[in-house]
């Protein structure tokens, strides 16, 4: 049968990558299935200082490292994204672009970005982003923006601060003592405040804010969303077992509720989430699928 693996990894990030490897040196016969660049978020990681090894390391240069890995142990990576599953006696991956099967299944798809829930999807790409350390560079001495939830983009705004001509700190919690203390001259900050609306034509250049009982308009060339991450488990509520945040449960060996069916990195419930402990999961979940 077409697309038929003994294992099959859904995500390309650091527990996945790790949880295939070990899944290939068994001799198993395995595919990752990842959507977008192979290597998850390390992209936007600057500077990584404790992964054993490596005094000091970029996310872009581990991220080299395990890609040329998995092209070393000819791991084939199908670029694709999963919106379904059938965790029957077979498993069935449904993708947008096909129909994968496996007699185990690794969940290694980690977190997503807490959206906004207005029309930022409209403009992704196109002046919205959800990683400033990847993206601040396209807006070199322009004026950008941050949608954050109680500090969550407080980070960012250092970031972006370093590289734009200025950075409006747009907080829906009370940021003032961090306004009145704030090092960085070009930082402003709007707290107790939500945006209402983004607006523009090829790209963005206006947000609609309620601040208070005021409504206004601030021009920008970019918004940059910083409210956090959730756990990417939407097709599987109700299919596996999740805790009351949405992350999935394991045992010891990685294998959810349903057998044959394991988890490993971000996406599983558990006390840390680190590099070093997305590989100790990908580890067992490729050992032991």
């Amino acid at each position: 049968m077409k697309n038929q693996f003994d294992i099959l990894v859904i995500g390309g990030g650091v527990a996945g990558i790790t949880a295939a490897v070990y899944a290939k040196r068994r001799g198993k016969n395995v595919a990752i299935i990842e959507e977008m660049v192979l290597g998850g978020q390390l992209a936007s990681i600057s500077q990584i200082e404790n992964f054993p090894s490596y005094p000091l390391v970029s996310g872009f240069e581990l991220m080299e490292n395990f890609q040329k890995q998995i092209k070393h142990l000819e791991i084939p990576v199908v670029e694709d994204a999963i919106v379904d599953v059938d965790f029957g006696d077979k498993k069935v991956l449904i993708g947008k672009k096909g129909k994968y099967y496996a007699k185990s299944v690794i969940i290694a798809s980690g977190q997503e970005s807490v959206k906004l829930g207005l029309n930022e999807d409209e403009f992704l790409g196109r002046g919205v982003s959800y990683c400033a350390v990847c993206d601040a560079n396209f807006y070199k001495n322009q004026d950008v923006a941050i949608a954050s939830k109680n500090g969550s983009g407080i980070h960012a705004a250092f970031k972006l601060a370093d590289v734009c001509k200025n950075v409006t700190l747009i907080d829906s919690g009370d940021l003032s003592r961090f306004a009145a203390n704030c090092p960085k001259k070009n930082i402003k900050v709007l707290s107790s405040a939500q945006i209402l609306e983004i607006e523009g034509d090829a790209s963005v250049n206006i947000l609609k804010i309620e601040n208070g009982k005021e409504t206004n308009k601030i021009t920008t060339s970019a918004l940059f969303i910083e409210l956090g991450k959730k756990p990417a488990t939407k097709i599987y509520d109700g299919k596996l077992e999740l805790d009351q945040n949405g992350y999935i449960k394991t045992n010891e060996i990685m294998e959810t509720s349903v057998k044959g069916v394991f988890a490993c990195g971000d996406i599983r419930a558990s006390v840390l989430k680190q590099l070093v402990t997305a590989c100790a999961d990908g580890a067992i979940a490729g050992q032991y699928a």
